[in-house]
């Protein structure tokens, strides 16, 4: 029986696997932490390019809006010129 249990390799059993299971919680706590926060900055990069395709769309269609009134004065002070 005393073969079975030896109170020093079971220690060291303890001991290895102990430093094992924190390691790899820290590794996974860390690697957690550096997904989160890669995540958050892509989307903050996405965001920022969607907003700024939103501001040239919105100052394009406002451009277009200008352009269409003159050419519509320009049509208007053709027709009363004929």
């Amino acid at each position: 029986m005393s073969a079975l249990f030896n109170p020093q390799e079971v220690g060291k059993g303890i001991a290895d696997f102990g430093f094992l299971i924190i390691a790899g919680s820290v590794y996974i706590v860390y690697s957690a932490t550096l997904f989160y926060f890669f995540i958050k900055w892509f989307v903050r990069i996405i965001n920022n390019i969607i907003n700024k395709q939103q501001s040239m769309l919105a100052e394009m269609l406002q451009l277009q809006k200008e352009q269409k009134e003159i050419l519509q004065q320009i049509v208007t002070k053709l027709k009363n010129a004929a």
